[in-house]
């Protein structure tokens, strides 16, 4: 039976949720809900197609810590179906982040988990992370994981633009305190936005990329001299034949 590619639920996110949970109370570095989107959003625009299955040791830890195999196959059809809805969203020639195309991250409502806290446990407000903060860091541990893929030869001029991209993510994904002015003086949605954006960048600049083909070179035998005898061994000079206008005919 082919894999479907139907949207996740409600009641499907909440059990990939409940899935990952299991899955960190056997390995800490297990990732939530949000940052496994930013994991699969960095897996979609980066510079190479890779499945789910093949990332399963960099997200999840070396060896994933499944229960058994029937956990395994569910998370992979579970976390699979996202992360065909993620590279669909990234490949739509949207125009707008409101056009219902466009990628829609799974972001967690802080601010309501801290409400819905014992008040013992809250902190402070500044301890809990920002809008998109968490979804960022999942989607530079991809960059990062597989670095090798993203890096580019140090002369070549993509570097600045990659660079300037990723740079979108740590910031959303840094302390408010760590950022540059310009990006404190923004609202947490433009941060968010410019982060968004900078995925569909990443995806078009890494597509152009790959589609960019070697060009064999044509080498052209040299042409003889005009005085030349002409290479057809008919014995008269190249321009009285075949350099001739219509020569050799």
């Amino acid at each position: 039976m082919a894999p479907s590619h139907t949207p996740l639920t409600e009641a499907e996110l909440d059990r990939l949720e409940q899935l990952l949970n299991s899955l960190a109370e056997r390995n800490e570095a297990v990732p939530d809900l949000e940052q496994l989107d930013g994991f699969l959003a960095a897996l979609a625009c980066g510079p190479r197609r890779m499945t789910l299955d093949e990332a399963l040791p960099v997200l999840l830890g070396e060896p994933p810590p499944f229960a058994d195999e029937a956990q395994r196959q569910e998370f992979l059809e579970l976390a699979g179906r996202r992360a065909a809805e993620v590279l669909r969203a990234i490949e739509a020639p949207v125009q707008r982040l409101d056009d219902e195309r466009a990628l829609s991250p799974l972001l967690t409502d802080w601010e309501a988990v801290r409400e819905h806290t014992p008040e013992a446990e809250r902190g402070a407000p500044e301890s809990w992370p920002r809008l998109g903060a968490v979804w960022a860091g999942g989607f530079l541990q991809c960059v990062d994981a597989f670095e090798d893929d993203w890096l580019l030869p140090a002369d070549d001029p993509g570097n600045e633009f990659v660079d300037g991209c990723l740079q979108l993510f740590e910031i959303l994904a840094s302390d408010e305190a760590e950022m540059p002015p310009e990006a404190r003086a923004m609202s947490p949605d433009e941060r968010l936005a410019d982060a968004l954006w900078a995925v569909y960048d990443l995806r078009d600049f890494w597509r152009e990329r790959a589609s960019r083909q070697p060009v064999a070179t044509v080498r052209k035998p040299p042409e003889p001299g005009r005085n030349d005898p002409c290479p057809c061994g008919s014995g008269k000079k190249y321009k009285k034949c075949h350099g001739a206008p219509g020569g050799g005919a």
